[in-house]
C-alpha cells in the first residue's frame, strides 16, 4: 500500500471511529474501538491522539474513555445554520408545539436516513428518544416515510433495496406493502406512524415543498400513543400540515431575496 492509500485508510478509520459515538454509547475504551472497528490497538491509538489533538475527542483521565470533543459541536453548529431553513423555522416549530402540547421536529433526508435539524421540546415532555443530529431509519419513521413519498421511483427503490428492517413488531418490511404505503401518505398529504421504530410512541409528519414541489425536509410531531392517536389525527395532522404549508411558503420567499 502506498502512502496516498495509506492516508486513504487511516481517514476511512478515522470516520468510522468517530461515526461510533452515539447518545446510547457516548464513551469508548480503547480496547472495544479496536475490537468494533477490526483494526489494531496500535492504530487505534494513533488514530486517537490524532482526533484528541485536533478536538475531535477528549479521553477521561480518571475512566481512560475517550468521548468527543468541541471541534465536533462547533462543526454540527456550523451544518444546522449553513441551512437557510433553520433559521425561518423556529418560530413556526415554537407555534406548532404550543397548538399540539407535543415535541416538534425539522428533519432531513440523507442517504437512508432521515436527522433532526431541529428540536422543540414540548413541557410535558416524555422521553421519546429524539435530539438534534440524530439519525433514524427512512422506512418505519414519520419524517423519512413522508420525504420518501415525494422521491422518484428509483429513489424508492434504493431505500427499499438497502432493506427494511424491523425495529418493533409493527414496522414495514414488505416492500410492496411499504410502497403502497408511501403512494397512501403522498395521496394525502402527511403521514400518521404508530410504534413502527419505538413502541408506545406515535408521530405525524408533513413535508415541506419547495417552488418545484420538491421535497427535502418535514415537519414532525411525536409523543406517547395516549397523546397522539386515531381519536385526535385528523386535528394534530392539520396542525403539523399547516405548519409545514407555512415553512414552505416563507422558504420560497427566502429565497428570492
Amino acid at each position: 500500500m502506498d502512502k496516498n492509500e495509506k492516508s486513504v485508510s487511516s481517514l476511512g478509520n478515522a470516520l468510522k471511529l468517530l461515526n461510533l459515538f452515539t447518545m446510547n454509547e457516548p464513551e469508548w475504551s480503547l480496547v472495544d474501538l479496536s475490537d468494533e472497528l477490526d483494526v489494531g490497538s496500535s492504530t487505534i491509538y494513533r488514530l486517537t491522539n490524532t482526533l484528541i489533538h485536533e478536538g475531535f475527542l477528549v479521553r477521561d483521565p480518571f475512566t481512560k474513555l475517550y468521548r468527543l470533543g468541541s471541534s465536533l459541536l462547533q462543526m454540527g453548529q456550523y451544518i444546522i445554520t449553513s441551512f437557510d431553513i433553520c433559521e425561518i423555522s423556529p418560530p413556526i416549530l415554537e407555534k406548532l408545539v404550543q397548538e399540539t402540547g407535543e415535541t416538534a421536529h425539522l428533519s432531513i433526508l440523507e442517504g437512508n436516513k432521515t436527522i433532526y435539524l431541529q428540536v422543540f421540546e414540548c413541557s410535558n415532555y416524555i422521553n421519546i428518544f429524539t435530539h438534534i443530529g440524530k439519525k433514524n431509519p427512512v422506512h418505519c419513521t414519520s419524517t423519512g416515510q413522508i420525504i420518501l413519498a415525494y422521491q422518484n421511483e428509483e429513489r424508492i427503490n434504493s431505500v427499499i433495496d438497502e432493506g427494511l428492517p424491523a425495529y418493533s413488531k409493527c414496522t414495514i418490511t414488505d416492500p410492496s406493502i411499504f410502497k403502497q404505503r408511501l403512494k397512501q401518505i403522498r395521496s394525502q398529504g402527511y403521514t400518521f406512524n404508530k410504534d413502527e421504530l419505538n413502541m408506545g410512541v406515535s408521530a405525524i409528519a408533513a413535508p415541506v415543498k419547495s417552488d418545484s414541489g420538491k421535497v427535502e425536509f418535514s415537519v414532525s410531531i411525536a409523543g406517547p400513543n395516549s397523546r397522539i392517536n386515531i381519536s385526535n389525527e385528523q386535528t394534530l395532522s392539520k396542525l403539523v400540515m399547516n405548519a409545514a404549508s407555512e415553512l414552505s411558503i416563507k422558504l420560497a420567499r427566502s429565497s428570492v431575496k
